[in-house]
C-alpha cells in the first residue's frame, strides 16, 4: 500500500491543507515549527487508530500526541489535537493497494471477514478461538455472512477505483474521536499490515526524537522480543533507536541457505553506499566481556566498536538496517528529519542512497520532512522525487524547479537560492556590516523563521528588486523576500509589494535607532563596563552630541562635492554588454572624454576658493537644525566607532559594544526600540 492522499482540517499546527502525493519520494520542506512533523503525525493518528497493527497502537500514538496519559488513558486531551479547540478536526488518508495486495485480499476475504466481524465485537486482537461459540450460532453465522458480503462489495470498489481507498477520521470536540468514513477500509487497511510476520510491517515511522544507546544493551530473541518488534514498527517507534544491538543480534540467526548471515551484507552496502571508508570487520564479546560490533576504518585499518562512532553514522545504519529488514515490500516509510547529526557531505548522498538501494527496489514509498538543503537540492534533481513546501498551516504546495527562472537568476545575484526560500519564511536582506547581529539581539523572535543576509553593492540590488516587483506585479510567484537599506544620502523610489517587502530607515542608518540616551547613560556611566566612564545623563548626551556635531565638515564636504557631478572613470558591469571590442572601447573612451571636459578648465585656486565656501554655506545650513535632528542626521556608523574609542567598553569590539546596546534597549523597552520593532513588524506583515 501506498498513501496518494492526504486532507487535513483544524489539525494541531494545521489549519486546512490537502497534499496529493504523486512520486515513490516525497519530500516536504518548510520553516521551523510551521507544521511538518505534523502532516507525519496525522497520517500516522489515522493508520493507527482506524487499522492498528498491535493492540496499544493507537493509545501509544495519542501517548505521543500528549493527547492521552499512560496515567489516565480513558481520558483524551482534545486541545493537543484541535488547532482550534471549538471546532472539529478531520483527517482523511487515501491508500492506493497493489495489484498484488488486491489478489491477497480476495484471496482471503473470508478470513478476512471473520477477523472485521470479531474487530467489530471488540475482540479485535483476542485469540481467534473466542470467537467459535458465536460463530456457531444462527445470529454469528449470519453476521458473518454479511460482513462477508461487505468484504467482497468493498474489494470490487477498490478494483473499480484503481486500487484507491479513503478513511477519514473525526475529532470532534463533544464526543472525540470518531472514524467518519471508511471504517470498513480502514479494517482491510489494517489486514494488510497484519499479513506480516512480527518482524516486518506495511507501515513504519522513523521520529526525529533519536536516542541511541551507549554500551551493552540486554538483547532477546524469539518470544521475548517479538512485542517490542510488533510495538517499535508504529505504536512506539522510539524503540526502534534503542533496539540498535538488539536488531543486529538478532539477525546473526536469520541465515541464507549458504549459513551466512545476511546482516553482513546489508553493512556492506550501507557502508559502500552512505558511509564510505569503512566495514564490519565482526561481531563478538570484547576483552572484558561486552558484546561487540566491530567496524574498521579501511584506511588505517584501525578497530573500534559501533558505540565510537557518531550519533548520526549509527542513526543512518539503524535506518537502513530496519528499512532493508523490517519494511515490507509496497510499504510505507514516514522519515522525520533523517539528517540529523550528519555532515553535509553524508546529506548529499543520502536521498539518491535511500531510492536507489531501497526505494525503487522494494517498491517503497517514503514521505520525508527534511531542513536539509543538500536532501532538497537532491530532491529537486531526481525524477523519482517530488518536493512539497509547507509555507503555511494552510498552504502546501508542489515546487517544480522548472518554474519562475527569471526570478530564480535574480534570487540567485541577489545571493539567495531556492532552497533558502524553502526553508524559511521569507529571506530578509540587510545593509549594515552589525545589522544581522542586531536584529538578532533585538527583534530575534521576529526573525526566528526568516534567512538574515547580507547586501552586496546598492545599485545592482536595487536592480534584482525592480525585476522582481515586475515579476510579481505580472502575476508570477515570488517567494517573500524582505531588504532593509539604511536611508544614508540615497532615499530609495522602491516601494513594497505582497512579497517583496522594503524598508529604508527613516534616519541616517540602524545605529542612529542606538542613539537611547537613558540605555546609553546607564552603560557609560557603569565603571564595571566601560573603562572611562561618563558621570551622569548629561555628560553623556554631551559627549554623544559633541562627536556627532564633530562629522558636520565631512558632511558638508560630501554634500558638496557630490553636487559637482564629477563622473568617475571607474570600469562599469554593464560596460561588457555585448562581445565588440569596438564597442566597448569606444564606450570607455567616451567617458574619458566627458571627463576631461569636465576637468579641462579647472583652476585650483578659484576652484578651491568656490568648494570651501560652498561647504561653509552647507555647513551653517545644517547648523540651523542640528540641534533638533543630530540623532537622525549623524553617521552613526561612525559615531558608535568613536564612542567605543573613546569609553572603551572592557569586553571589548566595537559589534558586541552595539548588540549590548540593543541588547538592553529591548530589556527595557525603550522608545527606540519600540519604534524599530514597529517598522519590522510592518516588513515582515507582507511575508
Amino acid at each position: 500500500m501506498h498513501i496518494r492522499e492526504i486532507q487535513i482540517k483544524n489539525f494541531r499546527a494545521l489549519e486546512d491543507i490537502e497534499v496529493k502525493f504523486d512520486n515513490r519520494v516525497n519530500v516536504i520542506v518548510g520553516p521551523n515549527a510551521i507544521g511538518k512533523t505534523t502532516i507525519l503525525e496525522a497520517i500516522r493518528l489515522v493508520k493507527a487508530t482506524t487499522s492498528p497493527r498491535t493492540q496499544n497502537e493507537s493509545i501509544q500514538a495519542l501517548f505521543a500526541l500528549g493527547a492521552s496519559s499512560p496515567h489516565a488513558p480513558q481520558s483524551i486531551n482534545l486541545n493537543a489535537l484541535l488547532r482550534d479547540a471549538n471546532t472539529q478536526a478531520t483527517i482523511r488518508t487515501t491508500y492506493w493497494i497493489s495489484d498484488a495486495e488486491q489478489f491477497w485480499l480476495s484471496s482471503n476475504a473470508e478470513g478476512l471477514a471473520r477477523n472485521i466481524l470479531q474487530a467489530r465485537l471488540g475482540q479485535a486482537f483476542a485469540n481467534p478461538a473466542v470467537m467459535l461459540q458465536y460463530l456457531g450460532s444462527s445470529d454469528g453465522l449470519a453476521n458473518l455472512a454479511r460482513t462477508h458480503t461487505e468484504i467482497t462489495a468493498a474489494i470490487a470498489e477498490i478494483k473499480r477505483d484503481k486500487g484507491l481507498v479513503s478513511v477519514k477520521l473525526r475529532i470532534s470536540p463533544t464526543k472525540g474521536l470518531e472514524v467518519a468514513e471508511g471504517s470498513l477500509a480502514g479494517g482491510i487497511i489494517a489486514a494488510i499490515d497484519q499479513r506480516n510476520p512480527t518482524s516486518t510491517t506495511s507501515f513504519s515511522y522513523f521520529p526525529a526524537d533519536r536516542a541511541l544507546p551507549q554500551g551493552e544493551q540486554q538483547v532477546q530473541i524469539g518470544g521475548a522480543d517479538a512485542q517490542q518488534q510488533l510495538e517499535s514498527h508504529n505504536s512506539q517507534p522510539q524503540l526502534k533507536y534503542s533496539r540498535l544491538k538488539n536488531t543486529i543480534f538478532n539477525s546473526l540467526f536469520i541465515q541464507d541457505a549458504s549459513g551466512k548471515s545476511q546482516v553482513t551484507e546489508d553493512f556492506k552496502t550501507i557502508f559502500e553506499g552512505i558511509l564510505r571508508g569503512k566495514r564490519l570487520k565482526g561481531f563478538g564479546i570484547s576483552n572484558v566481556g561486552l558484546l561487540s560490533i566491530q567496524i574498521e576504518d579501511i584506511e588505517t585499518q584501525r578497530l573500534f566498536d559501533i558505540d565510537a562512532m557518531s550519533s548520526g553514522e549509527k542513526g543512518l545504519i539503524l535506518t537502513f538496517l530496519l528499512i532493508e529488514r523490517t519494511v515490507a515490500a509496497d510499504g510505507v516509510i514516514l522519515l522525520d528529519e533523517p539528517e540529523l547529526h550528519l555532515n553535509p557531505a553524508v546529506c548529499k548522498d543520502l536521498l539518491a542512497f535511500l531510492i536507489n538501494s531501497y526505494a525503487i527496489r522494494k517498491n517503497l514509498q517514503v514521505i520525508v520532512c527534511s531542513h536539509s538543503p543538500e536532501i532538497l537540492a537532491s530532491a529537486l534533481e531526481s525524477d523519482e522525487c517530488s518536493l512539497f513546501h509547507l509555507e503555511s498551516e494552510k498552504l502546501l504546495t508542489k515546487v517544480r524547479s522548472q518554474d519562475q527562472s527569471v526570478i530564480h537568476d535574480a534570487l540567485r545575484r541577489l545571493g539567495a537560492s531556492q532552497i533558502e526560500t524553502l526553508l524559511y519564511k521569507g529571506t530578509i536582506f540587510v545593509e549594515g556590516p552589525d545589522d544581522i547581529a542586531l536584529l538578532q539581539a533585538g527583534f530575534g523572535d521576529a526573525f526566528r523563521r526568516y534567512m538574515l543576509k547580507d547586501l552586496g553593492g546598492r545599485s545592482e540590488i536595487e536592480k534584482q528588486i525592480g525585476l522582481l516587483l515586475a515579476a510579481e506585479n505580472n502575476g508570477e510567484s515570488v517567494p517573500p523576500i524582505g531588504f532593509i537599506f539604511d536611508r544614508d544620502e540615497a532615499p530609495s523610489d522602491l516601494v513594497s509589494s505582497k512579497n517583496v517587502r522594503i524598508l529604508q530607515w527613516n534616519r541616517r542608518c540602524f545605529e542612529n535607532y542606538l542613539i537611547d540616551i537613558d540605555v546609553l547613560a546607564d552603560l557609560l556611566m557603569d565603571s564595571g563596563y566601560v573603562k572611562y566612564p561618563t558621570k551622569s545623563i548629561g555628560e553623556t548626551q554631551t559627549l554623544l552630541k559633541s562627536m556627532a556635531t564633530g562629522q558636520l565638515n565631512g558632511i558638508a564636504i560630501r554634500a558638496v562635492y557630490k553636487s559637482r557631478g564629477y563622473e568617475s572613470p571607474g570600469y562599469r558591469h554593464e560596460d561588457l554588454k555585448g562581445n565588440d571590442l569596438t564597442v566597448i572601447s569606444k564606450v570607455l573612451f567616451g567617458r574619458l572624454l566627458r571627463i576631461k571636459k569636465q576637468l579641462i578648465d579647472l583652476d585650483e585656486a578659484d576652484w578651491t576658493k568656490k568648494f570651501l565656501a560652498d561647504c561653509e554655506l552647507h555647513k551653517e545650513k545644517l547648523e540651523e537644525t542640528w540641534d533638533a535632528k543630530w540623532n537622525t542626521e549623524c553617521d552613526g556608523k561612525k559615531l558608535f566607532a568613536d564612542l567605543h574609542n573613546k569609553v572603551q567598553p572592557i569586553p571589548g569590539g566595537l559589534k558586541k559594544f552595539k548588540v549590548r546596546i540593543m541588547h538592553e534597549m529591548r530589556l527595557k523597552s525603550s522608545e527606540n526600540w519600540r519604534s524599530v520593532k514597529g517598522m519590522l513588524d510592518e516588513l515582515l506583515a507582507g511575508g
